[in-house]
């Protein structure tokens, strides 16, 4: 038990010190930032979700007693917590015995949780700009603009009319980016966390086959209650969007693990596999397309087809 603590102390300490760097302005401390839920992960996959919790509260409360702010509360909720909930779901095991081996289990499968840091993005998400900005839509929209123009007028000297434009377009699309980049940096933090747990002996679970991996399927409703909220005013019409982005961005990467499994045994895989990440994340908006097919495996089971063998032909 003791060198569990000493490890969750630790781990705690490192990731509220990847997290404050942000403060520094330097723009390193930003790839710092996004990395700060990694000790916290490693700690909870190597030595039990309990390690992580406590990294959790011990990096929260290092940074409330060194800063003498709210700070430590928000690293809590927004890197903290979430990823003791990942840990905790990771190993989640339970028992599926069939006739073959009584004793098989099932774990927590990649999928599950991929949608799981999809739901934290939009939850954590909404509960920042409620605790930030209040519960009054207009309000928050008002505090939002001001923030955004007084950063333009740093940043650029164009005219009023194109600050105005500007303003309008990031005051809209700054809380679905922060969404969507926490989805993406959370779940590249559990995978890097994963293969450092791994690589040392330490992971309780088998690795899993994340190409073959598959969204459940309320990830579909989710995304189509979104994409119809999406059209409406105010609050609803919000939430709506940011809800769409993020799930728009979780079948991306069901749709990258698609294209890694539909590819296994291809001559020149790894070469049309990096071509299609460089056109994704190059031009961006082909990633409509890997949601897409990403969302059609779910809905339509495209490697079951695919895998199916073919129907004897009929002799009628």
């Amino acid at each position: 038990m003791g060198p569990t603590l000493a490890i969750a102390f630790g781990a705690g300490l490192a990731s509220a010190l990847l997290f404050a760097t942000l403060a520094s302005g330097n723009p390193l401390a930003i790839v710092l930032f996004y990395f700060a839920a990694l000790p916290v992960l490693i700690a909870g996959l190597g030595w039990g979700h309990y390690a992580g919790g406590f990294a959790s509260a011990i990096g929260a409360l290092a940074l409330s007693l060194a800063l003498r702010s709210q700070l430590g509360l928000f690293f809590f909720f927004s890197i903290g917590l979430p990823a003791w909930i990942l840990t905790y779901l990771a190993l989640t095991v339970r028992p599926q015995p069939t006739a073959a081996d009584p004793a098989a289990v099932q774990w927590c499968p990649p999928g599950l949780l991929l949608s799981v840091i999809g739901v934290c993005a939009v939850a954590l998400t909404l509960f920042g700009m409620a605790v930030l900005f209040g519960l009054d839509f207009d309000a928050y929209q008002a505090s939002l603009r001001a923030a955004v123009d007084q950063t333009l007028r740093q940043m650029t000297s164009a005219d009023a009319e194109t600050q105005a434009t500007l303003a309008a377009f990031m005051t809209a699309a700054v809380p679905v980016a922060a969404a969507i980049v926490w989805t993406f940096v959370t779940a590249l933090n559990l995978f890097v966390a994963g293969r450092i747990v791994r690589a040392s002996g330490r992971l309780a679970r088998p690795w899993p086959d994340l190409p073959s991996m598959r969204l459940p399927r309320w990830m579909a409703g989710a995304l189509l209650a979104g994409s119809l909220a999406s059209f409406a005013p105010g609050v609803i019409g919000h939430v709506g969007i940011i809800v769409m982005a993020v799930g728009l961005a979780v079948f991306a990467l069901a749709g990258f693990a698609l294209a890694h499994d539909v590819t296994r045994g291809w001559g020149m895989r790894g070469f049309a596999l990096g071509l299609l990440y460089a056109i994704t994340f190059i031009i961006g908006w082909p990633m409509i397309f890997v949601a897409l097919a990403g969302l059609a495996d779910v809905l339509f089971n495209l490697r079951d087809k695919r895998q199916a063998p073919p129907s004897a032909p009929s002799n009628t």
